[in-house]
C-alpha cells in the first residue's frame, strides 16, 4: 500500500518513520559523543559528517510531510478518548515542529561560525555571515535545548506507543510496522 488511508499508513510513511528514527537515534549518539571532544582535526570531522546527517534528515522529513499530504490522514483507533486524541496530533505537530527547529539552529551555528554548510563534502549552504559568535551561541544553545525537548517528545512518544500496545490493546502499534 503505497498511500495513507484512514485505517493505515502506506509504506512510504512506514519506511520514512522508521529511518528518521534511526537517523535520530545516531545523530544524538553522534552528538552527545563529539560534545565532549577537545577541538581539532578529528572534532571538525565528526561535526561536518552531524551536519551531513542533519541535512539528510531534513531532506527525508521534507519527503515525509509531502507522503504525509499525498494521501489520508490516518484516523485513530476508533474508541480513542478525545483528549487523547489532542494529545498525540499536539505531540506529533510538536515532534515535526522542533525536528525542523533543531536542524535550522544547527544549520545557523555553523553559518554564525563562518563555515559552509556541506552535505557529504559538496557545498549546499555557503555562509553569508561574518563570524559572529554571540549569535553563534544562541543558535548553539537553541539547538542543543531545542534536542532535549526533542528527546522529551520522543519518549512521550514511546509511552503512547507503550500505552497503545500495553494497556488499550488496540492495534496502533501494528499500523506503523
Amino acid at each position: 500500500m503505497m498511500k495513507n488511508t484512514k485505517l493505515a499508513y502506506g509504506t512510504p510513511a512506514k519506511v520514512l518513520h522508521w529511518l528518521l528514527a534511526l537517523l535520530l537515534i545516531g545523530q544524538s549518539v553522534v552528538g552527545l559523543y563529539f560534545a565532549d571532544m577537545p577541538r581539532g582535526d578529528d572534532k571538525t570531522e565528526l561535526l561536518r559528517l552531524h551536519a551531513s546527517f542533519g541535512l539528510l534528515i531534513l531532506a527525508f522529513m521534507l519527503i515525509r510531510l509531502g507522503v504525509r499530504a499525498s494521501g489520508e490522514r490516518v484516523e485513530p483507533v476508533e474508541g480513542t478518548p478525545a483528549m487523547l486524541k489532542k494529545v498525540a496530533h499536539g505531540a506529533h505537530l510538536a515532534l515535526y515542529a522542533l525536528t525542523f527547529i533543531v536542524i535550522g539552529a544547527g544549520i545557523f551555528t555553523l553559518l554564525t561560525v563562518g563555515w559552509n554548510v556541506d552535505f557529504f563534502g559538496m557545498t549546499v549552504i555557503p555562509t553569508w555571515f561574518e563570524r559572529d559568535m554571540d549569535l553563534h551561541h544562541l543558535f548553539e544553545e537553541i539547538h542543543v535545548y531545542g534536542w532535549y525537548v526533542l528527546t522529551a517528545l520522543v519518549g512521550l512518544h514511546l509511552v503512547g506507543v507503550v500505552y497503545h500496545t500495553l494497556i488499550l490493546k488496540d492495534g496502533t502499534l501494528k499500523r506503523m510496522v
